[in-house]
């Protein structure tokens, strides 16, 4: 009800005209892109605000805030985000959780698994620039398989990158996020959660960009994320 009426407010302080031309631009990481984008059309649904992202791993989205002065919010891992300083604050979004996926025709149970010789080739998400990556070798250190399977290991970019490479074939196995998982459901064979104890906690966070955001759209974007409409969508995702 708050909400409603904080948005109501912002609503009657400015013409449609105002409306119209303010928006809102968020860079995110690569592996969030669908619960991003549904965030962002259900905030524009509840408030009429204009509202895109741009996308790719958190190297790229730190470049992307310091060149484009537009960019207002930031949304990744806050392992990655926090060490930009390029932040006044940051809002919790979700949990992320680990997911180690194979191609169809690939059964698994355990992590341990990725040792045998019918994996040959296994995609991580690139250590440097998506906590999943670090996150799976962090976890493949101490399941002790890191002499096991380190030939076999293929880090590319993205953890979306992780999931094409799965859909089509061309790896055995992969690490991923519970947000990709979710999507990919019967384009892939098996599907294992893995235990976060053997990897940093992976905090999904909102970072708010330092003097970036003072316009309605970026305030009243940072109130929608607060609602249960915006924590369903999280939720939905694996979040």
């Amino acid at each position: 009800m708050l909400l409603r009426l904080f948005l109501g407010c912002v609503a009657a302080a400015f013409s449609l005209s105002v409306w119209a031309s303010d928006s809102l631009l968020i860079a995110a990481g690569a592996g969030y892109r669908k619960p991003v984008l549904e965030l962002l059309q259900a905030f524009t649904s509840a408030t009429g605000f204009k509202a895109e992202a741009s996308f790719g791993n958190m190297k790229q989205v730190e470049v992307q805030a310091k060149q484009n002065t537009d960019i207002q919010l930031l949304i990744g891992d806050r392992a990655f985000l926090e060490p930009m300083q390029l932040s006044q604050r940051f809002e919790h979004l979700g949990t992320g959780r680990l997911v180690l996926a194979t191609a169809k025709a690939h059964p698994l149970s355990s992590i341990t698994e990725l040792g045998q010789a019918r994996f040959q080739r296994i995609a991580v998400p690139d250590r440097s620039k998506a906590v999943y990556g670090k996150a799976a070798f962090s976890c493949l250190q101490q399941q002790g398989l890191m002499q096991a399977v380190g030939s076999k290991l293929m880090e590319v970019a993205t953890v979306p990158q992780v999931s094409a490479y799965l859909v089509t074939g061309e790896v055995d196995a992969g690490f991923i996020n519970a947000t990709e998982a979710q999507a990919l459901k019967d384009k892939v064979g098996a599907s294992i959660a893995i235990d976060p104890a053997c990897h940093d906690p992976i905090e999904l966070s909102l970072a708010v960009l330092e003097g970036r955001d003072r316009s309605p759209a970026a305030q009243a974007f940072i109130a929608f994320i607060t609602t249960p409409q915006a924590r369903q969508v999280m939720q939905r995702h694996g979040l």
